[in-house]
């Protein structure tokens, strides 16, 4: 896969992260159980590929590891609230 095609698809799936962030704040509970298999699948294709262009990833992969910590952050959150 080159890196163009990996990074359309980080793009896609750091999109869907922030919706599915979105969606549990506000309420709804979103499928996630796809996500950890595609987030696998292509951190191996990035790290598969020439250390320049994977380098060229990292920022992305950064701010997929962030919208990763906030989406945890707000399904921990929904869990405690309906706790309550």
């Amino acid at each position: 896969m080159k890196s163009a095609d990996i990074r359309t698809k980080m793009e896609k799936l750091n999109d869907f992260i922030v919706n599915a962030e979105n969606s549990v704040r506000d309420g709804k509970m979103m499928d996630l159980g796809p996500l950890d298999r595609e987030i696998a699948d292509l951190c191996m294709k990035a790290v598969s590929l020439p250390p320049l262009e994977a380098k060229d990833l990292q920022p992305l992969m950064a701010d997929m590891i962030g919208n990763l910590e906030r989406l945890g952050t707000a399904l921990k959150d929904f869990r405690d609230n309906l706790k309550h």
